[in-house]
């Protein structure tokens, strides 16, 4: 089974279109980084964690606890 589950991680944006006081529009723009769990092949699980240029401590405990929930999931564990 574990043969089947892939865990891919990709640096990603997200961008964010909000209206100004003028009636205006602005986009907004937020790096980030994208985990997805693979099974066979099949994307099944999809999780988005912001990564900022000034991160905090807990934004890298964020990032450490996800890292370390799919990878114990591609290696079978709950």
């Amino acid at each position: 089974m574990n043969d089947q589950r892939q865990v891919l991680v990709r640096a990603e944006s997200r961008h964010v279109t909000v209206s100004d006081a003028h009636g205006g529009r602005e986009t907004l723009t937020y790096p980030g980084v994208t985990l997805t769990r693979v099974i066979a092949g099949i994307p099944d699980e999809k999780i988005w964690l912001p990564m900022g240029e000034r991160p905090s401590e807990v934004d890298d405990e964020a990032l450490i606890e996800a890292l370390r929930a799919a990878f114990l999931w591609r290696s079978g564990r709950p």
